[in-house]
């Protein structure tokens, strides 16, 4: 059963639940239509909606970074509810979508026959720190869409993708990273189950030591400042009331919303392209 709340504000929550918790999916279905995933915005925009309009923006950046022709295989490591998956197959890829949480695999799998894309998009119960069901070049690309940020084991899970990827695949991540630590930006990771979020730079080193090659580097932090704009709006006086009582802790989303909008600048939100040689 879902708890109303992530934790009580002093547990590491699991992926499962943070994300199952009635804040969570409430908060993901009013804001963002229960797509998982910032959108991305021209310099400057200051108005954020519609945001799904975003959203879909941000699916179109992530399909032309991949760069693959029509009918290649792609792993999308962390579906959700299938949303960047099937945007992806209507542009012509072919999808095998893994997500860790039971939760987000059914609301995929209704989405998915909902739009008519079982034949485009499969979706399976998985975690991307154990993909020995799947063999070696299985793939033209693999995925993430800010679900990297939960690796509990990153050099591990990166492993895997190279294995997964046949020679000339590209992975592509859209992520989070950070350049100024803090007691407060880690209890915010904590509470989202993404404590493993990496400094900058880290995710590229990573990427070389395990061998991937024409590592790029694409710097989205300005382009995702609306949605982020909105949260700290949204959430700054509701955040406020709680912070006096001691009760900001339990409220995760609004905690990370508000603090990451007050903290701007200390992070960035990257989109990052490797090649298996």
């Amino acid at each position: 059963m879902a708890a109303v709340i992530a934790n009580d504000g002093a547990q590491n929550p699991s992926v499962q639940e943070y994300y199952t918790s009635w804040e969570s999916r409430i908060g993901y279905w009013l804001l963002l239509g229960n797509t998982r995933h910032c959108g991305l915005y021209l310099k400057g925009t200051l108005w954020p909606f519609p945001v799904s309009k975003a959203q879909r923006a941000m699916e179109d950046q992530l399909f032309n970074q991949l760069g693959l022709e029509p009918g290649s295989l792609v792993l999308d490591a962390g579906a959700g509810s299938g949303y960047v998956a099937m945007h992806l197959a209507e542009k012509g890829l072919k999808v095998h979508a893994i997500d860790i949480t039971p939760l987000h695999v059914g609301d995929a799998r209704r989405n998915i026959k909902a739009r008519g894309l079982e034949d485009h998009v499969a979706v399976d119960l998985a975690d991307y720190h154990d993909l020995s069901n799947f063999t070696d070049g299985s793939f033209d690309g693999i995925y993430t869409m800010e679900t990297f940020v939960h690796a509990d084991n990153p050099a591990n899970v990166l492993r895997n993708f190279y294995r997964l990827l046949r020679p000339g695949g590209v992975l592509l991540h859209n992520e989070a990273d950070f350049n100024r630590n803090s007691a407060l930006l880690q209890d915010v990771l904590r509470l989202s189950h993404c404590q493993n979020t990496l400094e900058e730079g880290a995710l590229s080193q990573m990427l070389q030591e395990v061998g991937f090659v024409n590592v790029q580097v694409e710097d989205l932090t300005e382009e995702v400042l609306p949605l982020w704009r909105l949260f700290g709006a949204i959430g700054y006086v509701p955040y406020r009331i709680l912070h006096l009582f001691g009760l900001h802790t339990r409220f995760t989303n609004l905690m990370a919303g508000v603090e990451s909008y007050l903290h701007w600048g200390e992070g960035r939100y990257i989109s990052v392209r490797s090649v298996k040689p």
